[in-house]
């Protein structure tokens, strides 16, 4: 089990008791010191390891929020790793738990935690800056009936709601947010005894309903309720389809989609904000629009992306098109699904993919984050770091924008080509596992070869690991006696030919298991196949990051303009709508 120490269930309960204690008493270096000590162990059921991954991002957490606050805490990073690390062993435990008797009791523990980790791991996110993915997450504890989970989505949604530039936006996000706050209130005798003393005593909850109340009773007629709004009208059946889809995938560039899927936010209506820039005649008016032209370049490029997601969900898996008709495919006999569908999927995901490039380019030209002449070194996940080191650049040292922060943890879960670090070294890499999933496909489509197959079908097309293992096994057996009948060859030089002879042959056989392994490995790793189902779920996964993104790129613009001097006369400069 990757070296690891087997955790009995005894030194397992006793170590969650003392991650209890060491975090109400903020003992930050013992918390650290045993999320180091727990990552030495793992146990042989994945409930186990849930909590084991579960203890660790807590510690972590904990120890982020109080103590490692710097932009870009590792430790931050370690907690959502093991977070995530847990998630995957909530899929084990489904998975082995299926068919299976599972104890009322332990079927009452598994959901108790996972409702804990989920909530545990949108906070982080939301600490991270990244809201918009935060919200996904705290919906399935909140209707599990986890009063923790609605108190901290009242929080993340207010947080969102001082960033927001649109008034009416903003309106609605505190609106969902007072709801959600009373809701929590109203629940008060479900939080353990300390933590209910805290939020009672804490003078902002009362402060901030209050306040809105007030603003609900000035205003709140010129805003209805979303539910009751209507949307965009339709011309056909398709395009009603399409955005009710969208609605429900929360696939708009916008804000509101994050807390409500009716039909009234299915507009991407998020853009850069207003921004002053020096007066400058050499700058053309057209040249003056370049940063809100590219933005508006990568919120189409979303937009077809997200259209070929959509095509691509509704096209059953083994539909022809005529659209490659035109020639005699070859049968790989591995279940290959090349048709319509597939290649909507791989078009998406390639165009979601290229949206982190054009943020990072945008990001290094709006904020000149370094000269011209290195434009080619822009990628996303260097944009943040001085050339030839791993320090943060000027701005984004002790920044307060939490939205170059979202951006800065989703770099690291966006891999580039050219790294030096390798994986195992680079921990901030794996801040999320699907990463190196999806690198090697991209890297696959764009420079190798990638197959799309029936995952039922194929799994059943490649039986080769245990022949390999045979041949492997052969090849030792062949060396030991190689090695042998060399030990016992006598050092006189007498000619002993039905020895040479037998050993002669053990060397063929030798090097022809080497050359069959080394062929099969070149041939084996020629091409990356991935399962469709699979395959759609990381494109939808990819697609719903760059969204997220470009909201998060739209917003840190917003505060780093409000954070600069209003001085002397600012003229507005409109921008035009075709």
């Amino acid at each position: 089990m990757d070296g690891k120490k087997e955790i009995t269930l005894e030194l397992h309960h006793e170590k969650s008791a003392l991650m209890d204690d060491l975090c109400d008493i903020n003992d930050f270096d013992g918390i650290v010191s045993l999320c180091e000590e727990l990552e030495t162990y793992t146990h042989i059921t994945p409930l186990i390891r849930l909590h084991i991954y579960y203890n660790i991002g807590t510690g972590y957490s904990h120890v982020a929020a109080r103590r490692d606050t710097q932009f870009d805490s590792k430790i931050s990073g370690f907690a959502l790793l093991n977070f995530r690390k847990a998630l995957a062993e909530v899929k084990s435990f489904a998975r082995e738990s299926f068919g299976t008797m599972a104890s009322s009791d332990m079927m009452e523990a598994f959901y108790d935690l996972r409702s804990r980790l989920l909530t545990n791991l949108a906070n982080e996110l939301d600490y991270q800056g990244r809201r918009l993915e935060a919200l996904a997450y705290y919906e399935d504890p909140i209707k599990s009936g986890n009063v923790h989970a609605v108190m901290s989505k009242a929080r993340c949604i207010y947080r969102l709601a001082q960033s927001v530039y649109d008034d009416s936006h903003a309106f609605y996000l505190q609106r969902e947010a007072a709801k959600c706050y009373q809701e929590a209130l109203s629940r008060i005798n479900e939080f353990p005894l300390i933590q209910k003393q805290g939020i009672e005593a804490n003078p902002f909850y009362k402060h901030f309903l209050n306040w809105f109340e007030e603003r609900e009773l000035h205003c709140g007629s010129d805003f209805p309720e979303l539910e009751k709004l209507k949307g965009s009208s339709f011309s056909t059946k398709e395009e009603e389809d399409y955005f009710a889809w969208c609605t429900e995938k929360r696939l708009f560039i916008n804000e509101l989609n994050g807390i409500s899927i009716s039909e009234v936010v299915n507009h991407d209506i998020l853009t850069l904000p207003s921004f002053s820039a020096r007066i400058n005649t050499l700058v053309t008016t057209s040249e003056g629009l370049n940063f809100h032209g590219h933005f508006d370049e990568m919120k189409t490029d979303y937009c077809y992306a997200r259209y070929l997601a959509f095509m691509g969900s509704s096209i059953p898996n083994f539909e022809d098109h005529f659209f490659n008709s035109t020639f005699d495919h070859v049968d790989t006999l591995e279940y290959e699904i090349n048709n319509l569908k597939t290649n909507h999927l791989k078009s998406c995901f390639r165009i979601s993919y290229s949206i982190f490039d054009k943020i990072s380019f945008l990001l290094h030209r709006f904020f000149n984050l370094d000269t011209i002449q290195n434009d080619h070194k822009v990628d996303f996940k260097k944009v943040w770091f001085k050339p030839s080191n791993q320090q943060l650049k000027d701005i984004f040292q002790n920044s307060e924008n939490e939205y170059f922060r979202a951006l800065f943890f989703i770099s690291h879960e966006i891999r580039q080509s050219g790294r030096k670090v390798s994986d195992d070294e680079d921990l901030s890499y794996w801040f999320d596992p699907d990463t190196q999933r999806l690198f090697k496909i991209r890297n696959a489509m764009e420079h190798r070869a990638f197959k799309l197959v029936d995952t039922v079908c194929h799994r059943y097309t490649d039986n080769s690991s245990t022949e390999i293992e045979q041949h492997r096994k052969e090849l030792s057996d062949t060396q030991k006696e190689l090695e042998d009948l060399l030990l016992s060859q006598p050092s006189s030089q007498s000619n002993d030919i039905e020895l040479e002879i037998q050993i002669e042959k053990l060397r063929r056989r030798e090097t022809n298991i080497k050359q069959d392994l080394v062929e099969k490995e070149r041939m084996n790793s020629y091409t990356v196949v991935v399962g469709v189902e699979e395959f759609e779920s990381l494109t939808m996964k990819l697609l719903t990051l760059a969204k997220d993104a470009l909201v998060y790129l739209s917003l840190a613009i917003h505060h780093e303009e409000l954070k600069k001097p209003q001085e002397g006369i600012a003229i507005p400069v409109p921008v035009p709508k075709k």
